[in-house]
């Protein structure tokens, strides 16, 4: 069976198959773009030059800018760096302790590492301080020690060399070497 249809017909059953495939797609969206909001300028204010300083709630407290602990080149600055293991600030701190007895106008800046040992044990007195702080510094490290253990450190330190020497001759002997 073969039917014929009319131009008019045909065109109403075209038209008819575009609108039902058009109404059964899902509609095409557009991607959605950021919403970029547009923030205003800084405003720059002006001091006035006529407008009164709040410092009240500034000058309740006090702030003491006192330095709390031990007094530089002190023997319990020098003993609490070589406890904490700290011993090239510990000592610097000994060359200065020694030393300050014969300069006192020196301060730690003027202690360096790489400054001969010869410059802060410039005499007698100097020594026994520096044996000392070194003595009291170690056994807050490594607990008590005899006389003649402590001599056999303090001999064992290069008197001609650098400070930088002696830390690392006090750093074996902390290590156990």
């Amino acid at each position: 069976m073969h039917v014929t249809l009319s131009k008019g017909q045909r065109l109403l059953l075209i038209a008819t198959g575009l609108l039902v495939t058009a109404c059964s797609q899902k509609p095409a969206t557009a991607p959605v773009k950021p919403v970029v909001k547009a923030e205003p300028a800084p405003v720059v204010s002006r001091p006035d030059p006529n407008a009164k300083v709040q410092t009240e709630a500034v000058e309740r407290f006090s702030f003491d800018e006192q330095y709390q602990g031990p007094a530089e080149g002190s023997l319990a600055s020098a003993k609490a760096l070589f406890a904490r293991g700290y011993v090239d600030s510990a000592l610097r701190e000994t060359m200065l302790g020694a030393v300050h007895n014969d300069y006192p106008m020196l301060g730690l800046r003027d202690v360096r590492l790489t400054d001969p040992v010869a410059r802060f044990l410039t005499s007698g007195r100097a020594i026994s301080t520096a044996q000392q702080y070194l003595r009291t510094g170690l056994e807050a490290r490594m607990g008590a020690m005899s006389d003649a253990r402590f001599q056999q450190i303090w001999q064992s330190l290069p008197q001609n060399g650098q400070v930088r020497h002696w830390s690392a001759r006090i750093k074996q002997v902390m290590a156990g070497r």
